[in-house]
């Protein structure tokens, strides 16, 4: 286990690498000046381009990005142009709303998912098997911010049970209100991911039910709970744990507009400003904390799969 673990680590600095150089290069070729966006156009030619030297803009591209690897080895993924502020503390406050949000909308993704999954395989070919089926395929082809929208209208202007927009800290204003401004926009992104772990789980528990084995437990007279909890779910486990880590990053990465539609003060909300500012430290650290952030998703996935299943090997 041990040396599966350093061996993935190792395997992930090129792909680290890789990530750094796209995304450095990535934001510095789109258009737009940050020292005319923060100067104005009507601003003196000279003015600007003292702006630009003070902020290392006229460096060339390969210094600066030189000069901006130093600092992550250092643990600096540098400052704001705007605010100032370090990455590290830009991160620290806009990562608790992303975190909170994506796993509330994988637990409401997974809660929903997986026992609708389980009872569309035990009823193949049936009208509840049907239904389920149209709910998965609606809930991948809806957009979050549309259905997000929807709740708007139908949860908080019409009926009013819960908050329109805004966010919550538990700390400031308790459990019960931080739960309230999330519930809606979680629920937007966690049915549209729930399509898809129902298709994955129903897909995989079919073909676990068509094995020999569960014949036999069938033929031997084992109860049907039993044959689905504690053989079919668990040897169909592996490519649902798969479809979970994969829903997760798509949460975290795609929770931006429905970030922005419900005000929350997360990572999305943070990098559209920032790429409109074109603040280019932020854009960086925030993708490149995401894309490291995913990397480790993986390798914990890989880890899970010779926890849940002791034919896989970790020791090649």
């Amino acid at each position: 286990m041990k040396k599966y673990v350093l061996k993935r680590l190792l395997a992930v600095i090129p792909s680290l690498f890789v990530v750094s150089v796209v995304i450095f290069m990535i934001i510095h070729l789109t258009p737009g000046d940050p020292a005319i966006i923060m100067l104005g156009d009507q601003a003196d030619p000279a003015a600007i381009e003292a702006l630009r030297s003070s902020l290392g803009l006229n460096d060339p591209l390969p210094v600066q990005y030189f000069n901006w690897l130093i600092g992550i080895f250092h643990g600096d993924l540098g400052q704001s142009l705007y605010s100032s502020e370090s990455m590290a503390v830009i991160l620290k406050n806009h990562l608790a709303p992303t975190f909170a949000l994506t796993v509330y909308a994988l637990i409401i993704a997974v809660t929903i998912a997986v026992p609708l999954g389980i009872l569309a395989s035990k009823s193949r070919g049936s009208i509840c098997d049907r239904i389920i089926s149209i709910f998965s395929m609606v809930g991948i082809s809806l957009p979050s911010f549309l259905l997000g929208l929807l709740l708007m209208i139908l949860l908080a202007v019409k009926l009013k049970w819960l908050p329109v927009a805004g966010y919550k800290t538990i700390a400031e204003n308790g459990f019960g209100p931080f739960l309230r401004y999330l519930t809606m926009p979680a629920i937007a992104l966690g049915c549209m991911e729930a399509g898809l772990i129902i298709r994955m789980t129903r897909s995989s528990m079919l073909e676990v039910l068509n094995s020999d084995y569960i014949r036999m437990a069938k033929a031997k007279g084992e109860k049907n709970r039993a044959i689905i909890l504690k053989h079919a779910l668990k040897n169909a486990l592996i490519p649902i744990i798969t479809s979970i880590g994969q829903t997760f990053m798509g949460l975290l990465s795609g929770a931006t507009v429905v970030e922005t539609i419900f005000n929350i003060p997360g990572m999305g909300k943070l990098i559209i400003t920032a790429v409109s500012q074109r603040d280019y430290e932020v854009v960086q650290a925030v993708v490149l904390f995401v894309s490291v952030l995913n990397i480790f998703i993986c390798l914990l996935i890989d880890l899970l799969y010779g926890v849940i299943d002791p034919r896989v090997r970790l020791d090649d």
